[in-house]
C-alpha cells in the first residue's frame, strides 16, 4: 500500500527528530494524512514501530549481502560497519526502541550468517587476524550502537574513531 510507505517514512523522520514518544498526530501531519488513516492501518505506535523494526532488519540484511558480494573483503567489512554506524546514528533517538522490537527471525539469522561469512572472508584475505570471529564483529556492532547512543546528536566523529581503533586492533600483527 502506498499509504503504508508514506506513513512509515514519515514515522521514521519524526521518530528521528523526537524519539519514540512522538505523537501519532505529528506522524500524520508529516505524512500529510489524517490520523484516522494511520490508525486504520497501524492500531497504535507499537505496531508502527514493529513495521519500522522489520524494515530495519531487512535494510541491515541487504547491507550485509552487498558487503558479502564485494570482492574486496577489507573495503566490504569497513563499508558494512560504517553503514551500521551511520544507520544507528540516523536512528539515534529511537534505535533502542527498534532494537527491543527486532525479533530473532529468519532474516536476522541470515544477517548473522552473512556477517560471519564476511568476517571469514576478511580473515582468509589476511585483513583480520586469524583468531577473529563473526562473534567478535557482532560484539563490535553492539558496542558501536552504544557509542552512537552516547554521542551528541549530529556528531559522528566519536563512533567513527571508535570503529577505526577497533578495526586496527582486529588486524594481524596487533
Amino acid at each position: 500500500m502506498r499509504n503504508d510507505e508514506i506513513v512509515i517514512n514519515a514515522a521514521r523522520a519524526v521518530f528521528a527528530e523526537q524519539g519514540p514518544q512522538a505523537s501519532m498526530e505529528a506522524i500524520a501531519s508529516r505524512a500529510g494524512l489524517g490520523v484516522g488513516t494511520i490508525y486504520r492501518r497501524f492500531a497504535g505506535k507499537g505496531e508502527l514501530l514493529d513495521a519500522i523494526a522489520r524494515l530495519f532488519v531487512e535494510e541491515m540484511d541487504q547491507a550485509a549481502a552487498a558487503a558479502l558480494a564485494d570482492p574486496d573483503p577489507a573495503a566490504a567489512l569497513e563499508r558494512f560497519l560504517e553503514f551500521v554506524g551511520t544507520f544507528n546514528a540516523e536512528k539515534r533517538r529511537y534505535a533502542a526502541a527498534l532494537t527491543e522490537r527486532v525479533a530473532e527471525d529468519a532474516v536476522s539469522a541470515r544477517t548473522v550468517d552473512r556477517v560471519r561469512q564476511l568476517t571469514r572472508k576478511a580473515v582468509e584475505a589476511g585483513v583480520l587476524a586469524p583468531d577473529v570471529t563473526g562473534d567478535d564483529i557482532k560484539a563490535l556492532i553492539v558496542a558501536l550502537r552504544g557509542v552512537v547512543a552516547a554521542s551528541p546528536d549530529g556528531d559522528d566523529a566519536g563512533w567513527r574513531r571508535f570503529l577505526r581503533i577497533h578495526l586496527a586492533g582486529l588486524r594481524p600483527g596487533r
